[in-house]
């Protein structure tokens, strides 16, 4: 059956056959994005992706399996298509030594029903993205913002800043400096437990710095007292929705990265944007839940039963 599957390897090249296809997805979570998953790459082994039955299928090995990063889309002939992606993923298991049962990652809400009907799979809980209203981020109105525009307004009053639209020849080197910084600071407060994904950001930020304009990425560079203290890159995800794809800054300048939040969506169009998920990780949990999100979409992973 592999046979009659192409497999092609995961290159920039294919960036527009991922963005038609993430693009029909009303809701899309972080990882339906070409640019995130290959931001990301670090994390991941043997990229892969083949077209079945008219679907995009993505496979990836992730923490030791092959699974299909899903969903596949457009979603024609679903479990005949799940069922070739799954033997595909076990045979290349088989191939690599890999013991684990593969399974079907980051399948959006707004595909639950679809899924949970295929005969012989059981859909789980995996993870959930945080999006929030747009303008409420920008604004920051009301009382359930004050202590947000508190700090912004704090940073906006007690500092010498300017802000600038990201480019790699003028920006990289100062962004690459506030990384280091950051990643400094978060080694000091975060648990043991945290520093691999921590590591995982900081590669994955490297490249986004190296990569952004070459995507079509949006970034933010804010300077205090002539020296870039922050940055931050989204990406427009579809018509109604952008992605913040990442921030860092100086911490110990207060109010800085609500105020460079704000900055960044000032770019983008649309009602809602997504702050992608946690990734279980408690100080990114508590950071997205403190902006008050609009919704929070569940993923799910499916596995055969």
């Amino acid at each position: 059956m592999q046979e009659e599957v192409k497999l092609n390897k995961f290159k920039i090249e294919d960036k527009g056959i991922f963005d038609k296809a993430y693009s029909s997805l009303k809701f899309p979570l972080a990882e339906h994005s070409f640019a995130w998953i290959y931001l990301w790459h670090g994390c991941y082994k043997d990229i892969e992706w083949a077209e079945i039955n008219g679907n995009l299928c993505l496979f990836i090995t992730f923490l030791g399996n092959r699974h299909v990063w899903g969903p596949v889309l457009s979603g024609n002939k679903l479990r005949d298509t799940i069922k070739k992606s799954f033997e595909i993923c076990k045979e290349y298991n088989k191939k690599n030594n890999i013991g684990k049962k593969p399974a079907l990652m980051y399948v959006p809400e707004e595909l639950k029903e679809a899924y949970s009907e295929i005969d012989g799979f059981k859909l789980i809980h995996q993870n959930q993205d945080y999006i929030y209203r747009r303008k409420d981020i920008i604004e920051l109105k009301g009382d359930k913002y004050k202590d947000k525009r508190n700090l912004r307004n704090y940073f906006i009053k007690n500092y010498e800043y300017r802000v600038e639209e990201y480019e790699k020849s003028r920006h990289m080197k100062g962004c690459v400096e506030i990384l280091d910084k950051w990643n400094k600071q978060k080694l000091e407060v975060i648990n043991k437990d945290d520093r691999e994904s921590l590591q995982d950001e900081y590669d994955a930020n490297l490249k986004v710095l190296e990569l952004a304009e070459a995507f079509g990425l949006k970034g933010v560079v804010v300077y205090v007292d002539d020296r870039i203290q922050g940055y931050t890159f989204g990406e427009q995800t579809n018509k109604n929705m952008c992605t913040d794809f990442f921030e860092k800054t100086n911490l110990n300048i207060k109010g800085l990265s609500v105020f460079i939040y704000g900055e960044l969506l000032k770019l983008f169009e649309g009602e809602l944007v997504n702050a992608g998920e946690d990734w279980g990780v408690d100080y990114l949990k508590t950071i997205k839940l403190s902006y008050h999100p609009l919704m929070i979409r569940k993923s799910y992973t499916l596995e055969k039963e």
